[in-house]
């Protein structure tokens, strides 16, 4: 009786750390690299040969010129590249930012996922003897149709040509859309 309750117990376990354990895990380990990046930032332990310089156009009324950089702390992700903030300086209308790679965050970032893919059976494998087909039918027939109506969204600047003159209204599209119909109303019944 025991053991079947430690068995059920320990696979309960195992079955929620494979839904949110290693999340926090790898989200503990990125949170951690990042902390020592940071402290070696701050102690200048880096190579300016290693900085890549973001320029950010900024336009704001009486911005003053910064005459040195600065430390700055965050992060950014370019190009599936993510970058950790060192320095920063304002001159005329532009930021400077001057950022290095963070090649353990990336690193662990790669890792989770792939991680993710062999934990939820997302890899290929080409000696599988089961048929893609019939995973993609299975999908279409849960995904349900699309009506492109309905996720149509039109936004209009009112400021864009003129404040007074309203877009134009296209009588062929108002007739294809499934939610128009091109018959007369009926008639208002006597009161």
């Amino acid at each position: 009786m025991i053991l079947k309750k430690t068995t059920a117990l320990f696979f309960i376990t195992l079955f929620l750390f494979n839904l949110f354990g290693y999340r926090f895990v790898f989200t503990y380990m990125q949170q951690k690299v990042s902390d020592q990046l940071e402290v070696k930032l701050d102690k200048s332990l880096y190579s300016d040969a290693d900085l890549i310089e973001l320029k950010v156009p900024m336009n704001l009324p009486y911005q003053t010129n910064w005459s040195a950089y600065q430390r700055y702390n965050g992060e950014i992700e370019m190009d599936g590249i993510m970058y950790k903030y060192v320095k920063r300086k304002v001159s005329n209308d532009t930021l400077y930012l001057m950022c290095i790679p963070n090649t353990k965050k990336m690193t662990l970032e790669t890792a989770k996922n792939d991680f993710f893919k062999m934990s939820n059976d997302l890899t290929q494998n080409n000696n599988s003897k089961k048929s893609d087909n019939s995973k993609t039918i299975s999908f279409k027939i849960l995904q349900g149709e699309y009506d492109q109506y309905s996720f149509a969204l039109h936004t209009v600047n009112p400021y864009e040509n003129n404040m007074n003159s309203w877009p134009a209204v296209d009588s062929e599209s108002l007739i294809s859309s499934p939610h128009v119909s091109p018959e007369q109303p009926p008639d208002q019944l006597g009161a």
